[in-house]
């Protein structure tokens, strides 16, 4: 059952629901550690405080297999809204080191039992296993997705993510293209070396300003590609670009004795309660990239929604 969705993004709550269902607990949860702490992998009932608890319970045991079957609830009353009597925790041990742990709770008294906690035992090597095959999957899966150079998106994942996306042609947002000035300047005068130093530099500070949800992509050369979701706001957006422009305008790229700074241009179609298609939704973008060009660049060219909306009536 595991090994079937070894590769499934929901392989933690496939396997969190069958523990649930093996011991007939009322509670589970799966988690993954990372940088000495513990991270819950699956949907929980439960709140901050209850989790630090269990988290709690995974030090107290130094990370060590435990059977908890107290008289009263383990738990404070306003931790869980059903009391949890019997507790057992296990650690995920793959070759010796510790990977996460799992903690399956039971509403009856003097449930668990050593038995069960071998049987548990036994489970978390095959979910250890699973843990490492699934993080290697998605980790080499990601790296194909990224660009090597910018450590941003590639334009392939850029297109084939939005082509997915349902009814894409009649949702509100925005695409933004951004060019770095004069780069081919930069590589003939500093090297491509340092050309490669000044697109990292500029991804960063791009990638620092846009929101979890965007997508951010390197387009191709010096360009760079944005999708903000449902961010159709004209102040607020021009506010977000003009804080990249000026934020790219004054970090000194420093390289050896090479300390300079660039300057990018951006060019925004933000699309609002029209349908177009993403190709020609680009293609605006990059018409607006290229007056910013026009217009002296290290600057934002955008149009305003509107504005197009008051001339229509």
């Amino acid at each position: 059952y595991i090994n079937q969705y070894i590769k499934s993004k929901d392989l933690f709550p496939l396997i969190n629901d069958m523990l649930i269902g093996v011991f007939g607990a009322k509670y589970s949860t799966i988690y993954i550690k990372t940088n000495n702490d513990y991270i819950p992998a699956t949907p929980s009932e439960f709140s901050f405080p209850s989790i630090e608890s269990e988290k709690n319970l995974i030090t107290f045991h130094h990370e060590k297999e435990f059977i908890i079957n107290s008289k009263t609830s383990i738990y404070p009353s306003n931790l869980h809204a059903t009391p949890v009597f019997s507790c057992l925790g296990v650690p995920i041990t793959v070759n010796n080191e510790t990977l996460g742990f799992i903690i399956i709770q039971h509403q009856q008294k003097a449930y668990f039992s050593a038995q069960h906690a071998t049987f548990l035992s036994s489970l978390a090597n095959h979910v250890g296993v699973a843990i490492e095959n699934n993080l290697l999957y998605n980790k080499l899966k990601e790296t194909a997705n990224i660009d090597v150079l910018t450590g941003i998106f590639n334009r392939r994942y850029f297109f084939e993510t939005l082509h997915n996306t349902a009814q894409l042609d009649t949702q509100n947002y925005t695409i933004v293209m951004i060019d770095i000035d004069n780069f081919k300047h930069v590589n003939d005068t500093y090297g491509h070396l340092y050309g490669d130093l000044v697109l990292k530099t500029v991804s960063k500070i791009i990638k620092e300003l846009t929101r979890p949800n965007d997508l951010m992509a390197r387009y191709g050369g010096e360009e760079i590609i944005i999708f903000f979701n449902n961010f159709t706001n004209y102040t607020a957006l021009l506010n977000r670009l003009e804080r990249m422009r000026q934020a790219i305008e004054t970090t000194p790229i420093l390289d050896a004795d090479v300390a300079i700074s660039v300057t990018a241009s951006f060019g925004a179609y933000i699309k609002y309660n029209e349908t177009l298609s993403f190709k020609e939704v680009i293609a605006k973008a990059d018409a607006n990239l290229y007056l910013a060009k026009d217009k002296g660049k290290n600057t934002v060219y955008m149009n305003n929604p509107l504005l197009r909306n008051q001339l229509k009536t």
